[in-house]
């Protein structure tokens, strides 16, 4: 049964009340008895009998936020009954049934508690520390470093009114629930982390994420802290979930679903492994473990001094090599900083996996839907035979011939020829690359091309015409091993002259062999979650030989506005149905991260402005 987690999610919820024997003491909250084992019903009556808001019983039904809820109210039914406990309260956050059966066994032993007179020494010393308790449970730490401060330096309260330690932790509590059902059913917040979608969104941009347009996707993994996507220490690698309870791709009724053009956020779908580098957000974590894995392989054969011809033949071997290299601790194929140069490797502390919706977020504009056939000629996209439409910031890179980036030799920009590229292009000195003569590439849209192109004449498109990767290996001008989706030799695909390919569709039928699969391996192992297995007699799916495979769900092909400086769907393929998050809705602040907020970086303008 597919859904047997969601089940048993809402049994548990159901069930405990029952299990717990509330309906021993439930009489003595002048409830009835049978009221126990109505679902939902249960925890509505008791809110009623603890004078709490009724519609607390409302986030029970919204995985993700269900067992947060869930676990505040086993709190409240035991200290209904007086018990505050550190142990019990701990007991009624994680596995309540020990307290429940002493409250139903001894109602001589466990009265019904008045509510906490806050003015009585006494009584506000026996529930303080569960109070501390609950308050870290709510929020690890950060909770007690504000709370406590504010205690020691004796911030008065109003009389009758509740201890700092309380009004935190049940604040804290309730807007944990609330966030979290706002995040995953509606809104979402989303800081544009890179320029892969620059002129069109900034990098620092933050924008709203609306989950509602394409329908919200339940959780897959909903035994998680909502505050935090899927970390809560990168250094030391705690994750914020654990997969306890799984639910299958499920989503709610939408108004549409994805349009070509629309600008998406999706889980990146080649994260399902990733490099855990403490400096994240800078490192590599997140980012392609695959490609760089394919690199780390190609980066030994080539140091023990192996040809091309060799490592392809000895494909699997060094790619074994490459993941002993991960287990180490060590990847010598992408050093990040100096730091790295200066000690020969990037030091990781892990190799992450991770399910669907604990990806990393990407943000990119869809611009082939389900069916549609894309071709990209010399930068120009086609979609099904026709020139596809374009923003109205959408850049390409271009080159001022004779004119060297520093970077390219290891040295900087001055602020001088940082003043010129703002001035004549309309680029900072850091959105500038180089090409392969180390010539300044920029990027530019095609309104500021065509107005500075008279005068700077030296300035050339950069193209990268089919078989680019290949004589750059060949000549051993690069160690970047197959970087063009489907990341394969027999294709010789650049990102800007690419395809044609077609994007799967729900019920396609592909032709499998060995020029197709390595178009559809991941697809069918990694997002479809069949076994394959690729034969010198045959292609295996499931254990059966054949030469077809009928695709289950929908793809989108997605692309970066910043064509030439986007790593996307040319680079890693397909993005599936389930790890689409929502649509990004419009930004709501901006700011410049070179300057900040408080030092003139505000973009005022950007400020509420739709997304197109």
């Amino acid at each position: 049964m597919e859904y047997l987690g969601l089940i048993i999610g809402y049994l548990i919820i159901w069930l405990t009340p029952v299990i717990g024997m509330w309906h021993k003491r439930f009489p003595d909250l002048d409830k009835k008895s049978s009221d126990v084992f109505i679902p939902f019903y249960n925890y509505f009556q008791l809110l009623k009998a603890c004078k709490l808001p009724w519609y607390w019983v409302i986030f029970l039904l919204f995985p993700g936020a269900q067992f947060i809820m869930w676990a505040s109210l086993n709190v409240t039914y035991i200290r209904k009954f007086g018990e505050f406990g550190i142990k019990e309260t701990i007991l009624g956050i994680l596995f309540p049934f020990p307290v429940f059966y002493k409250i139903a066994k001894k109602p001589e032993e466990f009265k019904v508690a008045e509510p906490t007179n806050w003015d009585v020494a006494k009584q506000v010393d026996a529930r303080t520390p569960s109070d501390h308790v609950a308050l870290f449970f709510a929020l690890p730490v950060i909770g007690h470093v504000i709370a406590v401060p504010m205690s020691m330096l004796g911030f008065k309260r109003k009389p009758g009114k509740k201890s700092i330690f309380k009004e935190w932790g049940d604040a804290i509590i309730f807007a944990i629930i609330a966030a979290s059902v706002i995040r995953t059913y509606v809104f979402e917040p989303f800081k544009i982390p890179t320029g892969s979608m620059e002129k069109t969104l900034l990098v620092g941009d933050q924008l709203f994420v609306d989950k509602l347009t394409y329908g919200a996707r339940l959780p897959m993994t909903p035994f998680s802290y909502p505050i935090v996507h899927n970390s809560f220490a990168p250094l030391i690698n705690i994750k914020s979930y654990i997969g306890l309870q799984k639910i299958p791709y499920t989503r709610l009724p939408g108004f549409r679903n994805v349009n070509r053009n629309d600008v998406v956020v999706f889980n990146f779908p080649a994260g399902d492994t990733a490099l855990n580098d403490p400096r994240m957000p800078n490192g590599l974590i997140g980012h392609n473990y695959y490609g760089i894995l394919r690199d780390e392989a190609y980066h030994i054969a080539y140091s023990e001094g192996k040809g091309l011809d060799f490592f392809e033949g000895n494909y699997n071997y060094y790619l074994d090599k490459a993941r002993a290299n991960f287990d180490k601790g060590k990847v010598y194929s992408a050093m990040v900083d100096e730091e790295d140069q200066k000690r020969g490797y990037t030091a990781i502390s892990g190799v992450l996996t991770r399910p669907v919706d604990k990806k990393e977020n990407y943000i990119k504009r869809c611009v082939a839907i389900p069916g549609d056939e894309i071709e990209i000629k010399d930068k120009e996209l086609y979609v099904n035979g026709e020139l596809a439409w374009k923003a109205e910031y959408m850049q390409y890179s271009y080159v001022l011939s004779g004119y060297y980036n520093p970077n390219a030799f290891g040295q900087g920009w001055t602020l001088e020829q940082d003043a010129f590229f703002k001035g004549a292009f309309k680029a900072s000195v850091y959105e500038l690359g180089y090409n392969d003569s180390a010539y300044v590439s920029i990027p530019m849209n095609q309104k500021t091309y065509n107005e500075v192109k008279a005068k700077y004449p030296n300035l050339q498109t950069n193209i990268k015409k089919k078989g680019y990767y290949r004589k750059a290996l060949e000549s051993g001008t690069t160690r970047s091993y197959c970087p063009i989706f489907p990341n394969d030799p027999q294709y010789n695909w650049t990102e800007d002259n690419f395809g044609p390919l077609r994007i799967p569709k729900a019920g396609d039928v592909l032709e499998l062999n060995a020029k197709t699969i390595p178009l559809y391996r991941r697809l069918i192992h990694a997002y479809e979650g069949h076994t394959l297995e690729e034969k010198a007699e045959g292609i295996y799916i499931d254990g059966k030989k054949t030469d077809k495979y009928v695709v289950e769900s929908n793809y989108y092909w997605m692309m970066g506005d910043n064509r030439n400086g986007s790593a996307d769907s040319r680079f890693w393929g397909f993005v599936p149905e389930d790890h689409v998050v929502g649509h990004a809705a419009f930004t709501w602040l901006s700011v410049d991260q070179e300057k900040g907020m408080f030092g003139g970086g505000m973009r005022w303008s950007r400020m509420f402005n739709s997304i197109k």
